[in-house]
């Protein structure tokens, strides 16, 4: 599927979701602009995404604040001439059970994961209005719709993003704006990496959850972020795609 002539910002580009999507929608002649707070690992994506295609930014922003993720617009539209496509990814996730997780944890979560996706969709509509539409997809997760040990205030998150996610679109909808959301169930991404290396418990207990018995890839995520972005689902709106490998049949 070509994105040719297609400008689309992502957010938590450095690893993960973020990464393998920017090299997928690379490969696919997108004109990127990178977004993370992990400058080390932003060059690396941008390096792997020039290889397919020359048009990348990449861009330090701290997605929590409004004025980074002004800048952060106002440099894409400079460079590429509009915006298209926004995919909201950035992540801060508190780990620790619910009686011990700190204020300053829990306002750093919900800056990063639900003003940061707020914020930067209102900034970009504008442009996007001014090429006639754009689609704005939220990632969100399977733990928007249930609940998981010591992970609170990530399922407090995510289930705002799966509500935010149906707000917009159906705000934004007569505009041409189409906002839909994709919510992976387990996945290993290199966070996931780090946690089952400090509590390896975790993943026997995620696996035996999935009737894959597997984990997801990123790369299978990228995959969808793909679809949602392009001309195939033109009449998806205010959606939430499940990719869990059936770990929410439980």
């Amino acid at each position: 599927m070509s994105l040719k002539d297609r400008v689309v910002i992502i957010t938590g580009a450095a690893a993960g979701i973020g990464a393998a999507t920017a090299r997928l929608f690379a490969r696919n002649e997108a004109s990127l602009c990178l977004v993370d707070i992990d400058e080390d690992g932003l060059r690396k994506v941008e390096g792997q995404c020039r290889d397919h295609h020359p048009n990348v930014l990449a861009l330090r922003c701290d997605v929590s604040k409004v004025s980074e993720i002004e800048r952060a617009v106002l440099e894409t539209v400079e460079r590429f001439g509009g915006i298209d496509v926004l995919i909201n990814n950035a992540i801060y996730r508190a780990i620790g059970p619910f009686l011990e997780i700190k204020e300053e944890d829990f306002d750093r979560s919900l800056m990063t994961n639900i003003k940061g996706y707020y914020f930067f969709a209102q900034k970009v509509v504008p442009h996007m209005l001014r090429r006639g539409g754009g689609r704005v997809i939220n990632v969100a997760s399977t733990f928007a719709f249930v609940g998981s040990q010591s992970l609170s205030v990530y399922c407090t998150c995510k289930g705002a993003v799966a509500t935010m996610t149906k707000a917009m679109a159906l705000e934004m909808g007569a505009m041409n704006i189409i906002v839909n959301a994709l919510a992976p169930g387990p996945i290993m991404t290199e966070g996931m990496k780090d946690l089952i290396e400090k509590v390896p418990s975790v993943y026997e207990s995620r696996v035996r959850d999935v009737p894959l018995g597997r984990f997801g890839t990123p790369e299978e995520m990228a995959e969808i972020c793909l679809f949602l972005a392009g001309g195939k689902c033109s009449y998806m709106n205010g959606s939430i795609i499940v990719s869990d490998g059936g770990f929410l049949t439980h």
